[in-house]
């Protein structure tokens, strides 16, 4: 008989309890959350990390689409255009890298001359 009434009492117990875990979720359920500080900044991070994951996915499919060959052996551009003034646009290219020579070439030789000066300097 003691064995029924302990066995009563625990089933009576737990029926408590059991209610009072329902009172309680039934109250934290009416709680208001507010916006805080917190919740914008860990919404800011949220925000940071999506972009940054679609960032890395993108990538991804971009390089799926590359063709190595094309891009080391030149295959990737569109067709070059026929154009009658190509010699002209060479000659021109290399008129100007003449210039730039010349005018690099200047600037050695001042170079030079005042290496020059300084190893007299340094003599005497």
């Amino acid at each position: 008989m003691a064995e029924l009434m302990f066995g009563l009492s625990q089933t009576k117990k737990k029926k408590n309890e059991e209610q009072k875990v329902r009172t309680t979720k039934a109250s934290l359920k009416e709680v208001n959350i507010t916006d805080t500080i917190e919740k914008e900044v860990r919404k800011e991070q949220h925000q940071r990390e999506q972009t940054w994951k679609k960032t890395g996915r993108d990538q991804i499919k971009q390089n799926t689409n590359f063709d190595m060959a094309r891009s080391l052996f030149g295959g990737g551009g569109p067709p070059p255009a026929a154009h009658d003034d190509d010699e002209e646009e060479v000659e021109e290219h290399e008129a100007a890298r003449q210039e730039e020579e010349e005018d690099d070439g200047g600037a050695a030789e001042e170079l030079g001359q005042d290496e020059e000066e300084q190893e007299e300097e340094e003599e005497e």
